[in-house]
């Protein structure tokens, strides 16, 4: 049985390249060496840290976000002399 997909002012068929207009859209149908991801919502994040930004899928807005507190993290306990790679 197929699905017949409508895509509205709701959904991008963007599937790269996404900007403040694409943010709070979905994208129908995305594909990665992962998995396929159907219906992912656009966001606009930022590092509360240094103010770096990311817009895109939602999934990779969790990697942006965790791998800059992981990052940040580390700078601190470099800067407070661990060397034994825990932080505070």
């Amino acid at each position: 049985m197929a699905e017949k997909v409508v895509i509205d002012e709701d959904f991008t068929d963007k599937l790269s390249d996404w900007d403040e207009s694409d943010v709070g859209k979905r994208i129908v149908k995305r594909v990665t060496p992962n998995g396929t991801y159907f219906n992912e919502l656009i966001v606009q994040v930022f590092c509360q840290f240094c103010a770096s930004e990311f817009i895109g899928p939602a999934r990779e807005a969790g990697g942006f976000l965790g791998g800059h507190e992981c990052f940040h993290a580390w700078e601190i306990s470099q800067a407070i002399g661990r060397e034994d790679g825990l932080v505070e």
